[in-house]
């Protein structure tokens, strides 16, 4: 199988994993930027490790995204000059692959306190509560950042073929907080659950999960999403379309039957001479003709339509009267 098969394979496999690469692979130049990313990212799956080779503390990340870790090695290493580690790890039990990252050096602290995975308590001492710093949510383009990088390291979507669906499963209260005002400014409000420990903000329809993409930069997966949905809405209108002609059929096979029924009484009931020749001539018509709408009859009997549905109505009272016991003059 060659290089391209395996993409293909692999994206059609995974709409997350598609996701992912594809936010993997957009340029982030601006240090801001960088900062906002890396903060959502860190705060989302980063924890402290202690690191033995350099006897000191750093950041390591877990994910099965290649792509999202070599993206946030580049970032980490270009923006805060710290040595950064990557390692593949093969979960025996989940028959999964997964990569670590462990980032470390002098300015390692530094890059805590700005992501937010340390802060300063009430007496400036440092403390490791936690919390989304101000400054990462300066401008509108650091907040697409957050929410690109939120994306990328707890996001998960489902294939738009079977649903819609996408979420973000976070384990910070403060996080989920942020990210559904974040959302809910730019009109795409999401819903949100808890599961186990964790929030999960999620989306559940078509429209906003497109304008989702939009935001945070997944053009491709956004058109993905949207040419499923117009050829789902294709599909929908064209089964009622179909339903509403079939029920249309079923009413008019209905209609048709009932008044057969009717003529079949009134003749039956009344002698030749005893019904008008008007009448007698639309109700022998009809019951020789079931499937003929109310103009072929017309056209058939040369008179007007709406004297077809007259003399039908007629009959069809008549037979009401016989089956009530009426005295018929």
């Amino acid at each position: 199988m060659g290089q391209s098969s395996v993409k293909k394979h692999t994206a059609e496999g995974s709409f997350s994993s598609s996701i992912k690469s594809e936010l993997a692979g957009l340029k982030v130049r601006r240090y801001s930027d960088a900062l906002s990313l890396l903060s959502a990212f860190t705060l989302a799956i980063g924890s402290l490790r202690f690191v033995k080779q350099s006897a000191s503390w750093g950041v390591h990340y877990s994910l099965k995204s290649k792509e999202a870790i070599d993206l946030a090695s580049k970032l980490i290493s270009n923006h805060f000059g710290l040595e950064c580690r990557i390692s593949e790890v093969k979960h025996e039990r989940l028959n999964a692959q997964y990569y670590e990252l462990l980032a470390f050096g002098e300015g390692t602290n530094e890059f805590m306190l700005k992501t937010g995975l340390m802060t300063h308590d009430s007496n400036g001492e440092r403390s490791f509560l936690s919390a989304v710093p101000q400054d990462v949510l300066k401008t509108e383009t650091q907040s697409k950042m957050f929410v690109r990088g939120l994306f990328l390291a707890c996001g998960m979507a489902t294939q738009p073929e079977k649903a819609y669906h996408l979420e973000f499963v976070l384990s910070n209260e403060d996080i989920a907080k942020t990210l559904n005002e974040i959302l809910s400014a730019h009109g795409i409000e999401p819903k949100r659950s808890k599961r186990k420990s964790s929030t999960v903000i999620y989306i559940k329809e078509g429209e906003k999960l497109e304008d989702l993409l939009a935001y945070i930069g997944a053009s491709e997966a956004m058109m993905r999403v949207s040419n499923e949905r117009i050829v789902k809405q294709a599909i929908n209108k064209a089964n009622r379309d179909v339903n509403c002609i079939n029920a249309n059929i079923v009413r008019s096979m209905d209609a048709a039957q009932k008044q057969i029924e009717d003529i079949e009484l009134v003749l039956k009931t009344f002698a030749k001479n005893e019904l008008s020749n008007e009448l007698r001539a639309v109700a022998e018509k009809r019951a020789q003709n079931l499937e003929m709408t109310l103009s072929d009859l017309a056209d058939e009997l040369g008179i007007g339509r709406s004297a077809v549905n007259y003399r039908l109505k007629k009959l069809s009272n008549l037979a009401k009267r016989i089956r009530n016991g009426e005295e018929i003059n």
